[in-house]
Protein backbone atom coordinates (compact mmCIF):
# COMPACT_ATOMS: atom_id res chain seq x y z
CA UNK A 1 0.00 0.00 0.00
CA UNK A 2 1.05 3.18 -0.60
CA UNK A 3 0.69 6.42 1.37
CA UNK A 4 0.42 9.64 0.06
CA UNK A 5 2.17 11.99 1.69
CA UNK A 6 -0.36 14.24 1.54
CA UNK A 7 -2.90 11.93 3.10
CA UNK A 8 -3.18 12.06 6.86
CA UNK A 9 -2.68 8.57 8.35
CA UNK A 10 -3.69 7.21 11.47
CA UNK A 11 -0.92 5.59 13.05
CA UNK A 12 -3.14 3.88 15.90
CA UNK A 13 -2.42 0.28 16.15
CA UNK A 14 -6.10 -0.95 14.48
CA UNK A 15 -5.30 1.19 11.82
CA UNK A 16 -2.18 -0.69 10.97
CA UNK A 17 -3.23 -4.13 12.00
CA UNK A 18 -5.94 -2.88 8.79
CA UNK A 19 -2.95 -3.69 6.18
CA UNK A 20 0.18 -5.53 6.06
CA UNK A 21 2.44 -3.16 3.99
CA UNK A 22 3.16 0.19 4.10
CA UNK A 23 5.34 2.85 1.74
CA UNK A 24 5.53 6.23 3.99
CA UNK A 25 7.67 8.93 2.50
CA UNK A 26 10.17 10.56 4.79
CA UNK A 27 12.63 13.72 4.56
CA UNK A 28 15.02 10.70 3.89
CA UNK A 29 12.82 9.35 0.59
CA UNK A 30 10.83 6.20 1.23
CA UNK A 31 9.93 4.11 3.91
CA UNK A 32 9.07 0.29 3.18
CA UNK A 33 7.36 -1.36 6.28
CA UNK A 34 6.49 -4.96 4.95
CA UNK A 35 4.64 -7.40 6.99
CA UNK A 36 4.69 -10.14 4.13
CA UNK A 37 7.35 -10.46 1.57
CA UNK A 38 7.07 -12.29 -1.38
CA UNK A 39 8.53 -15.41 -1.53
CA UNK A 40 9.90 -15.64 2.03
CA UNK A 41 6.62 -14.66 3.81
CA UNK A 42 5.60 -13.04 7.27
CA UNK A 43 8.29 -11.36 10.29
CA UNK A 44 8.54 -15.03 11.57
CA UNK A 45 10.15 -16.20 8.33
CA UNK A 46 12.23 -13.06 7.60
CA UNK A 47 13.59 -12.50 11.12
CA UNK A 48 16.06 -15.64 11.21
CA UNK A 49 17.18 -13.34 7.88
CA UNK A 50 18.10 -10.08 8.89
CA UNK A 51 20.88 -7.82 8.84
CA UNK A 52 21.27 -5.20 12.39
CA UNK A 53 22.64 -1.73 12.17
CA UNK A 54 22.67 0.87 14.80
CA UNK A 55 21.42 3.64 14.03
CA UNK A 56 21.75 6.46 17.10
CA UNK A 57 20.22 4.62 20.01
CA UNK A 58 18.23 2.27 18.23
CA UNK A 59 19.11 -1.34 16.42
CA UNK A 60 17.06 -1.31 13.09
CA UNK A 61 16.49 -5.00 11.57
CA UNK A 62 16.59 -4.98 7.56
CA UNK A 63 16.19 -7.76 5.53
CA UNK A 64 19.44 -9.67 4.60
CA UNK A 65 21.03 -8.89 0.68
CA UNK A 66 20.50 -12.44 0.43
CA UNK A 67 16.96 -12.50 0.76
CA UNK A 68 16.32 -9.10 -1.07
CA UNK A 69 17.97 -11.03 -4.31
CA UNK A 70 15.46 -13.62 -3.62
CA UNK A 71 12.41 -11.18 -3.38
CA UNK A 72 13.35 -9.50 -6.55
CA UNK A 73 14.17 -12.53 -8.46
CA UNK A 74 10.66 -13.79 -7.46
CA UNK A 75 8.86 -10.61 -8.36
CA UNK A 76 10.72 -10.45 -11.82
CA UNK A 77 9.48 -6.73 -12.30
CA UNK A 78 11.91 -4.29 -14.76
CA UNK A 79 12.65 -2.40 -11.92
CA UNK A 80 13.23 -5.81 -10.20
CA UNK A 81 15.63 -7.30 -12.78
CA UNK A 82 17.72 -3.75 -12.83
CA UNK A 83 18.23 -3.67 -9.18
CA UNK A 84 19.41 -7.51 -9.14
CA UNK A 85 22.48 -6.03 -11.48
CA UNK A 86 23.47 -4.04 -8.52
CA UNK A 87 22.68 -6.70 -5.46
CA UNK A 88 24.38 -8.84 -6.63
CA UNK A 89 27.68 -6.64 -7.27
CA UNK A 90 27.28 -5.48 -3.56
CA UNK A 91 27.22 -9.36 -2.47
CA UNK A 92 30.30 -10.30 -4.49
CA UNK A 93 32.01 -6.75 -3.27
CA UNK A 94 30.75 -7.98 0.53
CA UNK A 95 32.19 -11.75 -0.19
CA UNK A 96 35.52 -10.61 -1.52
CA UNK A 97 36.08 -8.72 1.71
CA UNK A 98 35.07 -11.43 3.64
CA UNK A 99 37.78 -13.43 1.55
CA UNK A 100 40.25 -10.98 2.30
CA UNK A 101 39.74 -10.89 5.74
CA UNK A 102 39.55 -14.54 6.53
CA UNK A 103 43.49 -14.35 5.32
Amino acid sequence: MYVDPHWVVSRSAESLALGSNFTFQTDLGPLDLLGWVEPLGGYDELVTQVEKFDIGAITLLVIGLDSLISVKRHLGRAKDRAALVQLEAIRSERRGQDSEHAD
